[in-house]
């Protein structure tokens, strides 16, 4: 993975996935007002582990209740917004551990922070960030990748298939199937970011026609 800047979560027991299917989930950016080197791969250091450090964050809040700083709090309920609409409802902390976190891989798509929560990337940080994703996913072979958000979901590379949504009710999921280089078929799901207006249990029914029951 010699393109990517920000390393990504993998749980222990990834191999192993879920229901036999390996499991990726994707975000957006990274929030942190940062140095000049963001994205500079030969300067990373340890920018290189902010999304292992964010989940690990996240992990610890649930099992202590300790918020990292007053910056992380939104950004915790995003991540157990997912988790609800993994399981259906609020799990605890080591059925969310052990069946979630344990068995996934998490990465952020853009590969560069921005300032701000509400400062979007440039179109020139989404297009440096395709070459690192298709690194990621032709490494760790996913066979399904839930996307948190259309501008992850719509700035990801081309040179797959489009393929018919999955629905629930009135709650669409579109997906586009992409054609590893071991000739692998991965399957990247839109969700919608969990980050606000978010309705677990319909994001359920569409994971749990994916993936199974959890």
């Amino acid at each position: 993975m010699k393109h990517v800047f920000f390393y990504p979560w993998v749980g222990s027991c990834y191999d192993s996935g879920i229901n036999g299917k390996k499991i990726m989930i994707m975000g957006h950016v990274h929030v942190c007002g940062g140095c000049d080197n963001c994205g500079d791969l030969a300067n990373r250091g340890g920018c290189a582990d902010f999304t292992i450090n964010t989940v690990e964050k996240y992990i610890k809040w649930r099992e202590t209740g300790e918020v990292p700083s007053v910056e992380y709090k939104g950004w915790l309920k995003t991540y157990l917004n997912f988790a609800k609409s993994f399981f259906g409802y609020e799990p605890d902390v080591q059925e969310e551990r052990n069946i979630l976190w344990n068995k996934i891989l998490f990465y952020n798509y853009v590969q560069t922070s921005v300032p701000e929560w509400n400062v979007k990337p440039k179109k020139m940080d989404y297009k440096n960030s395709q070459r690192p994703f298709i690194d990621v996913i032709n490494e760790y072979e996913p066979d399904v990748v839930f996307v948190w958000g259309r501008d992850a979901y719509n700035n990801a590379p081309t040179g797959g298939t489009c393929e018919k949504p999955v629905i629930f009710e009135n709650t669409k999921a579109e997906r586009y199937i992409y054609t590893l280089n071991s000739g692998k078929q991965c399957t990247m799901i839109k969700i919608h970011h969990p980050s606000m207006c978010f309705s677990y249990p319909k994001w359920h029914e569409i994971i749990k026609s994916v993936i199974g029951t959890v």
